[in-house]
Parts: C-alpha cells; structure tokens; sequence
C-alpha cells in the first residue's frame, strides 16, 4: 500500500475508537483529518465513505481521533459537494469543524494548511481519511510526546533558564521506521505551518515541509507502542481495503 512516505532525512494492542484507552491529559492539539483526495485509484465514489466491518472508514478515523484528543477533530477537504456527503456519514452531535483546503496547494499540504489557519491549538495530529486502524495508544503515544516537550520548554521558562540554555520544541512530531517516515499520522505544530508555508510551491507535500523544519523529532517505532504499525495503515484500492478487511494485510 502506498502513502506519502519518504525515507529517513539525514537529520538529527489497542482498543477501538468506542472504546478509547484512558489516557493523560492531550497536548493542546486538534486532530485534522484529510479528506480532499480524488480517491482515483480507489474507484467509483469517495473512499472515505467506503465500510470497514459496516462502519465508513471517515467515520472510524473521525471517531478514534475525536476521542483520543478529547475535542472535535476538523475534516479537510476540496469541494462543497464533498463536505455534504461526509458530513451525512458523521452524528450530528460530535460538532465535526469542516475546512476547504487551500487552493493555492494541493495534496495533503492544502489540508493542512487550511486547518493552521483555523484552529487555535498549538498542535495539528494529522491523519488520512483512509486510515481505518488507526489505534488510540499509538496517537496517544505522541500526544505525550508534544505534552513531555510543551512541559519541559514550561519548567525552563519557569526556572528562568536562559535563551541560550532553553531546549528549543520540535516544529514536528513524525513516527519513522526503517520504511521510511510518516508525515500522514504526525504532529506538527501550527506555527511551524503557518510560517513556512509561504516558501513551498504548489504541488509540494508534506514532505517538503518537514525538509525545511529544523529540529524535527523523530520516533522510532520502537519507542512507540506495538499497535503503531497498525495505526498508520492506509488504503487506495478496494483490493487493500478488502485485504484489511480479511486481516491478511496491515502494513503499507
């Protein structure tokens, strides 16, 4: 299965989403949600509506991440017409905030970008709407990781250390293995967006943003739970989907 994935820059068993580990508290995050693809290599109709064991799979990723980060994720997408129909697969009641991705980018990179200019949050966690196993612990997992780095860069300020002596916080949070790394189930930080995206051209992706952040922390999946190699499994066909479905295939 393939996803936007690059390989590693030269730079320094959960439940499901209905049933939500208890966890610490979140960073101050937002959960965005990507959902502004053609799904060309999928088929006829919007992949994000598509079933998963009876459930559309926006509605299984919308749901994992609305109860791991604890408030409304925000969905992007690229036409009205897409907004009407995922909108209609989602209760009413779980107050889903919808974007229209930036038009002057494409890919992933105009979801994201739409969203930083939306939300409040110091945080953006960013996920496919094709990711059907994201896995609670897994998310939760870096949540801790921006919340252990927002702490620090607090009790430094609060201890008066110096400018020079404060550890600077990571502009991202990005999971890697030896596959590569995952900018589609990332934390990045909303500032950092905000203001480099001025310097990116228009077909670029995530990837060339974190090309231009400086101090990116990378996770190896190893210090992640075990269910992270579930998590960040995508589908683009009903070949892959079907094969998750089975439980013959997970990984990428």
């Amino acid at each position: 299965m393939t996803r936007e994935r690059q390989n590693r820059p030269d730079r320094t068993d959960a439940p499901t989403a209905a049933a939500a580990p208890s966890l610490r508290p979140a960073p101050d995050a937002t959960a965005v949600v990507l959902a502004g693809g053609e799904s060309t290599r999928f088929g006829p109709g919007h992949k994000a509506l598509a079933t998963l064991d009876g459930e559309p799979l926006i509605r299984r990723v919308v749901g994992t991440l609305r109860a791991v980060a604890g408030r409304p994720p925000i969905v992007a997408v690229r036409t009205a017409d897409q907004r009407e129909r995922l909108a209609q697969a989602l209760p009413r009641d779980w107050d889903v905030r919808f974007v229209r991705d930036d038009p002057g980018l494409s890919g992933p990179l105009a979801g994201v970008t739409a969203a930083a200019d939306t939300v409040t949050t110091s945080w953006l966690f960013v996920a496919g709407c094709d990711m059907p196993l994201l896995e609670p612990h897994a998310v939760a997992a870096l949540f801790e990781c921006a919340a252990r780095s927002d702490g620090d860069r607090d009790r430094d300020r609060d201890r008066h250390v110096s400018a020079d002596g404060d550890r600077p916080s990571p502009p991202a949070i990005v999971p890697v293995s030896e596959r590569g790394h995952e900018p589609l189930h990332a934390l990045y930080r909303r500032a950092a967006v905000r203001d480099n995206v001025s310097e990116l051209a228009p077909d670029d992706g995530l990837g060339a943003l974190l090309n231009r952040l400086d101090g990116v922390e990378y996770v190896g999946f190893d210090a992640l739970p075990e269910s992270v190699d579930r998590s960040v499994t995508n589908v683009n066909t009903r070949t892959e989907l079907a094969r998750v479905a089975a439980g013959d295939e997970v990984r990428r």
